[in-house]
């Protein structure tokens, strides 16, 4: 009587994958492409310079000047408006 060889876990998923491909995993290369694709599309789109806050006519609760639409703004928590760099 011969005994057959147990076979360790990468073995028997190496001789499942031998077999036919199951439905839905044809495509699932290309679908992975496509999403590269998408997000390579979208971090060339997005500009991170164009998301400044502006506050025109607010003043700032640092220097006390008064914030104009080409100068970038951060708001505080409090409610508060602040120049991202206050102008000397």
């Amino acid at each position: 009587m011969t005994i057959q060889p147990e076979y360790g876990e990468e073995k028997r998923m190496e001789q499942q994958s031998a077999g036919p491909i199951p439905p839905g995993h044809a495509d699932r290369a290309g679908r992975e492409g496509d999403e590269h694709a998408r997000e390579e599309a979208e971090a060339e789109y997005l500009d991170p310079s164009g998301n400044e806050a502006h506050a025109p006519g607010e003043t700032c609760e640092r220097c006390g000047a008064v914030l104009t639409a080409s100068q970038d703004a951060r708001r505080l928590p409090d409610g508060h408006w602040v120049h991202e760099i206050c102008p000397l």
